[in-house]
């Protein structure tokens, strides 16, 4: 069945419906065959289940029960939720961070002794002066003229 008003059946069966929304089932009811015949069904099988006897569980079953739950395998998302613990993630992301770290540095360190004879003796020449140049940089001295007089200045007595 696939009427509009079958998700409220249960609900109108039950006396749970409000006024006007229960008034707007009942006319349906007057008009729709399946919803009728699904309605007979909730209403005997509401009655069958009021004459079952009532079931108390004794506390030694539901400790069963509840040992029998905790022995079953975690899920899925238990095990992810337990790996995305800050205490699992963090420490496992340190190790992987020095790992892709340790990779750079040994990829790095064969070639590095030969590609130096390669270089342009300007870029050694700024590589050896890099804190230099970059102080250079924050004082804003970009002109040649500004570096001559830096460069002089030990001729001058000043530091």
């Amino acid at each position: 069945m696939s009427c509009a008003y079958e998700e409220d059946l249960t609900a109108y069966v039950d006396g749970e419906l409000p006024p006007p929304h229960r008034a707007r089932v009942e006319a349906h009811l007057g008009t729709c065959a399946d919803c009728q015949q699904t309605e007979r069904l909730l209403r005997v099988t509401v009655a069958r289940m009021a004459e079952l006897p009532a079931f108390t569980p004794s506390p030694s079953s539901r400790r069963e029960v509840l040992a029998r739950l905790d022995a079953l395998p975690p899920t899925w998302r238990e095990r992810l939720a337990s790996l995305l613990r800050p205490g699992v993630l963090v420490p496992s992301l340190g190790v992987a961070a020095a790992a892709v770290l340790a990779v750079l540095v040994v990829g790095r360190g064969g070639g590095e002794t030969a590609a130096l004879d390669e270089w342009d003796p300007g870029a050694l020449e700024v590589a050896t002066n890099l804190e230099l140049v970059e102080d250079y940089e924050v004082l804003g001295l970009d002109s040649s003229d500004d570096l001559e007089v830096v460069e002089n200045l030990h001729e001058l007595g000043m530091p």
